[in-house]
């Protein structure tokens, strides 16, 4: 699928430089994949510093905001692949930020939707949303339920998702350009480093001899590693460059909605595979007294039109997702390129093992993932 749709191929990713750009950007570089990639300035000692994307892709500081500058990028630069990761993702700084939340990522939508109108060389678009789209229930959310948002986040990326269902309807229907969202659940992953994270704080916290603070311990959420939800979107850019048409609507990438696990339970299989990997001094998390935002306290997704039209499927269950996780940031230890660049490839690599084996067995998912994600931290 890669070398059919990416490679040889210039693909556009803004906000290349954050967590989950940085993986797909380095994995469709490494592919051979040709990539631009536009966003405000990489976090210092982040997963693109730690990788030297600067290296590998053409890294353009800029704004999502600026709509003159995303048209011109666009022009200049004549993609045929874009893939929309640019946002303010954190909901506890969409409080402190609402509007600044509400420009980045309903604004910084359009904008680059309205560059791809224009920018006759682009075929695929993917717009990544989130989980968090979907008005608050009690069930798992599949692609039908109503968008929502209770919290400044969760509103701009229900918002996202309107924005990008006008233009797909006004400007795309029956058009070569296929634009489709994506919904991924909670991504975790080696070289997150944002705060409010439940990953980046653990490892903080292990690093300082601290115990981490729970805001909602008893929360559940669709626990997912991120080169599942990266492959989501490759696939899904994939299905778009074949036929633009079907393919272009809302997908959730996510673990089977059966599997539900609690944030508290999360930082404890982390905390046991810290403990298990040697690391002294290792605390046990606190469930902290203060709440200073209301957070939904249920969240799970349906991706079963994703698994039977895209032929995705998770990869990495829960415990090789906390393996591969833990492997890493240990692996990497004070962050450096060289090793940072070598663990993330090794994991590239056995993920890549895993997809050709599930596809040996017709499409099922490998049975012994996590024996198999430990190795890729070894």
């Amino acid at each position: 699928m890669i070398d059919r749709s990416y490679r040889g191929r210039r693909v556009f990713v803004t906000g290349h430089n954050g967590f989950v750009g940085s993986w797909l950007s380095f994995w469709l570089a490494q592919a051979g994949a040709e990539v631009v990639g536009l966003a405000l300035a990489a976090q210092p000692g982040g997963a693109a510093e730690a990788l030297g994307l600067d290296s590998v892709v053409t890294s353009i500081e800029g704004d999502v905001r600026d709509q003159t500058q995303v048209d011109e990028l666009l022009r200049r630069h004549e993609p045929e692949i874009v893939v929309h990761l640019a946002a303010q993702a954190l909901v506890i700084p969409s409080f402190e930020d609402p509007l600044g939340t509400l420009a980045t990522n309903v604004m910084g939508t359009a904008h680059l939707l309205d560059a791809v109108r224009r920018q006759p060389s682009v075929r695929a678009c993917v717009v990544v949303t989130s989980d968090k789209c979907y008005a608050v229930s009690a069930g798992a959310h599949d692609e039908d339920d109503p968008l929502g948002g209770e919290d400044p986040y969760s509103a701009s990326k229900a918002a996202a998702e309107i924005v990008a269902h006008a233009y797909r309807s006004s400007f795309f229907a029956g058009s070569r350009v296929g634009v489709a969202t994506a919904r991924a659940g909670n991504i975790m992953g080696g070289g997150d480093w944002a705060d409010h994270r439940i990953v980046p704080d653990c490892v903080r916290a292990v690093r300082a001899g601290k115990p981490v603070r729970l805001r909602h311990p008893e929360a559940v959420r669709p626990w997912q590693h991120v080169l599942d939800a990266v492959a989501g979107y490759l696939r899904l850019g994939d299905g778009l460059l074949i036929d633009p048409m079907a393919n272009a609507e809302a997908w959730n990438f996510g673990p089977p909605s059966e599997v539900v696990a609690t944030v508290g339970e999360v930082v404890a299989m982390l905390v046991a595979r810290w403990r298990a990997l040697g690391e002294d001094g290792v605390c046990d998390p606190v469930h902290e007294a203060h709440d200073p935002v209301p957070e939904r306290s249920f969240l799970t997704l349906v991706s079963a039109k994703a698994r039977s039209r895209l032929g995705w499927s998770q990869l990495l269950d829960l415990q090789a997702t906390i393996d591969w996780t833990a492997d890493w940031y240990h692996s990497v230890g004070a962050i450096s390129s060289g090793d940072a660049v070598e663990v993330t490839t090794s994991q590239i690599t056995h993920y890549l093992e895993l997809d050709a084996r599930a596809i040996g067995h017709s499409g099922s998912p490998p049975t012994n993932t996590t024996t198999a994600s430990r190795a890729a931290g070894s």
